[in-house]
């Protein structure tokens, strides 16, 4: 799962300088430097960068401009990595202030920060709300990227841990499984996300007590995220009773933030 969640890249335009405002580039610059190390595991220093970023461009373009609202939900993303759950949420909830009223609610960029929420509601055990929450980002994101784009396999492996989280391990299954089929027909066999799908695997067979099964998609996982150095962190967020937690399994991931 990705990082996590799902990140934001700020918008083309913001890329290049604008001849009025030749600084807006090297916000753009700051931004993917704290991405990367986002992406490094300095999540600390991550958040420094991107409050840096909000302070130098938010004189330039506001609170409700797309970018300002890539910002904020990156934050909050990196706040979740750190078990900064309270702080996270508040993050992606100023995410949607900036992104609603330029974008509106079926953007794909206020679809992907709604699913963040979802993961915060999960992390909490609020394992119910998560469900309805991950089941409308499916059904909205679908019509926008099609049903074997890696956001519907991040919001289906989601709605598979809130499922789990209720104990309905066949529907979990479903869903954690229809997530693997997208990772592998679009990412190959031994691509991070897919090891992550098989760590979620062997999570729910776990706990399901089918022991040599689990065994198998753990030896899976491992092989594929030692490959990939998307070994299995430390979770930081203690308030799942998921063992692994859903932020670890995210976490194992460590890939590329995604596009929205």
């Amino acid at each position: 799962m990705k990082t996590f969640f799902l990140a934001l890249s700020l918008s083309i335009a913001a890329i290049f300088p604008a001849l009025a405002q030749p600084s807006l580039g090297d916000w753009a610059n700051r931004h993917r430097q704290a991405d990367n190390l986002f992406k490094q595991g300095q999540f600390e220093e991550a958040i420094k960068q991107y409050d840096y970023v909000l302070r130098g461009r938010l004189p330039f373009q506001g609170k409700k401009h797309r970018d300002i609202g890539a910002t904020h939900n990156n934050t909050g993303v990196t706040y979740f990595f750190l078990g900064e759950t309270e702080k996270a949420e508040k993050a992606y909830e100023k995410a949607l202030e900036s992104l609603l009223p330029s974008l509106g609610a079926r953007h794909n960029d206020v679809l992907t920060v709604q699913a963040n929420l979802a993961f915060v509601e999960e992390s909490k055990n609020n394992f119910k709300k998560a469900q309805k929450a991950f089941e409308l980002c499916i059904q909205s994101k679908l019509p926008l990227v099609g049903s074997k784009h890696p956001d519907i396999a991040d919001c289906r492996e989601g709605l598979a841990l809130a499922l789990e989280g209720q104990e309905k391990h066949e529907e979990a299954l479903e869903q954690m499984n229809l997530a693997l089929e997208i990772r592998q027909e679009k990412f190959g066999d031994t691509h991070t996300d897919v090891g992550a799908s098989y760590a979620g695997l062997a999570l729910i067979l776990l706990n399901q007590e089918k022991f040599d099964k689990a065994d198998k998609m753990d030896a899976k996982a491992r092989k594929i995220l030692a490959a990939t150095q998307g070994q299995y962190r430390p979770n930081k967020n203690p308030v799942s009773k998921f063992r692994p937690g859903p932020a670890e399994i995210l976490k194992a991931k460590s890939k590329s933030l995604r596009l929205p």
